[in-house]
């Protein structure tokens, strides 16, 4: 047993939450640390999926061409705020890189062997916690006007079927059958069974985080300004009220601002934020069962409880602290009215959060170099909540002296 070694989490996103979670089920005494409170910052607002067949990396073959597009359309599926290119430049040449075929086809397939075991990696974190009930395990539709959009579209299908994703087709007839109501233009759907969501993404969160405090872990709410090491050894973190905390190992899971701590290291990661806006429509009335993604217009549809909606989606490439362009929100609605009709905008809110992005899309998983007992759990993007429970059960095997799993080597954090 393990009960012995003390692990501080540094985070309470949902990826700090089920990190820490996974530690103290393995045995571990644990500690989670956040300066507000738990699952309020980017796990508050996310789109609440459970990503599990999104394997090819955002930066996709031909990727270049499509640089300058961004650059001119501010409210496009995926914008870069001007002022900000200088600092983003090293970022985007990574991510250009990061699109060879010979690297989509190797990072495609690391996607894979994280993505293929979510599922199984939540069933008994959800079972625990006793959130069943907040787990719909409806799959999604992929959605395309006709069968031209559809074929576009193919050849990404065909990969992910080649490494094990099951999908189905559906015409017109068949979606109707499935998903009765969604507008006609839209004539051709694909039909992921295994993807699944969570009708409220900070409710899941915080129902993880209830579970840990149950299981024996501990939180306090306060800031932690660095590390502490001694003799070559991480013993501890330096926290802002609490001084100096003990520990036989340290867990960096801050989202964007987990870089703070690897520069403390002399690791630098290519760490960005994806910016990510949605609006809650509590009141929409729209009886929606599946996950909806619209392929042309790059963002989805969360069915919430009691006919809410949540819509997200569209990413904005700008330094954590620029102020939110609204818009990027606003035009969402429009969006959804032309695949679900019209519904109800009373109490409607909007929301934007930093999901922290890396260039080839796979998170940062793993030991720091040179650095025994600090390992990092970071860069998830727009997977940090797919990919939470997982990234929890590899650190606890690794942390608890299971052995690193095979996947931990694509998500090295000195790879960079």
């Amino acid at each position: 047993m393990t009960m012995d070694k003390h692990v501080i989490v540094v985070g309470a996103g949902v990826v700090g939450i089920a990190t820490a979670l996974q530690l103290r089920l393995a045995g571990c005494r644990v500690t989670l640390l956040d300066r507000g409170e738990p699952a309020m910052e980017t796990s508050y607002g996310n789109a609440g999926a459970l990503a599990v067949s999104d394997i090819i990396p955002l930066a996709e073959p031909g990727v270049l061409r499509k640089v300058p597009g961004w650059m001119l359309d501010p409210l496009g599926p995926l914008a870069v705020r001007w002022r900000y290119l200088p600092r983003l430049v090293p970022w985007l040449a990574r991510f250009v890189a990061a699109s060879r075929p010979g690297r989509v086809k190797h990072l495609t397939a690391s996607l894979n062997s994280l993505l293929s075991r979510v599922n199984s990696d939540y069933a008994p974190l959800i079972e625990r916690a006793g959130l069943r009930h907040r787990w719909r395990r409806h799959g999604n539709l992929t959605l395309y006007r006709d069968e031209a959009e559809f074929r576009a579209a193919a050849g990404a299908w065909a990969v992910k079927r080649a490494h094990g994703v099951e999908w189905h087709l559906l015409d017109r007839a068949g979606l109707e059958k499935i998903a009765p109501g969604l507008d006609p233009a839209w004539q051709v759907a694909v039909e992921v069974p295994a993807w699944s969501h969570v009708e409220d993404p900070y409710l899941f969160s915080k129902g993880l985080f209830d579970a840990f405090l149950r299981e024996g872990g501990g939180f306090i709410r306060d800031e932690v300004v660095s590390t502490a090491s001694a003799a070559g050894r991480l013993v501890g973190v330096n926290a802002l009220q609490g001084g100096h905390l003990p520990a036989d190992a340290v867990v960096v899971a801050c989202g964007i601002w987990s870089d703070r701590f690897s520069k403390q290291h002399r690791l630098r990661l290519p760490l960005e934020s994806e910016r990510g806006y949605h609006v809650t429509l509590p009141r929409a009335g729209v009886p929606l069962h599946h996950f909806i993604q619209c392929a042309s217009e790059s963002f989805v549809i969360l069915p919430m409880a009691d006919g809410g909606l949540r819509l997200a989606g569209t990413v904005e490439l700008a330094h954590h602290d620029a102020p939110p362009d609204w818009r990027r929100a606003h035009i969402l609605l429009e969006k959804a009215r032309r695949i679900v009709g019209p519904f109800e905008t009373t109490d409607m809110s909007l929301w934007m959060g930093n999901r922290p992005s890396v260039p080839d899309t796979l998170p940062v998983i793993g030991p720091v170099p040179q650095v025994p007992g600090l390992y990092l759990a970071t860069g998830h993007g727009h997977l940090g909540l797919t990919l939470a429970a997982t990234t929890g059960a590899l650190l606890a095997d690794l942390i608890c002296g299971r052995g690193p799993a095979p996947e931990l080597h694509s998500c090295r954090p000195e790879r960079f």
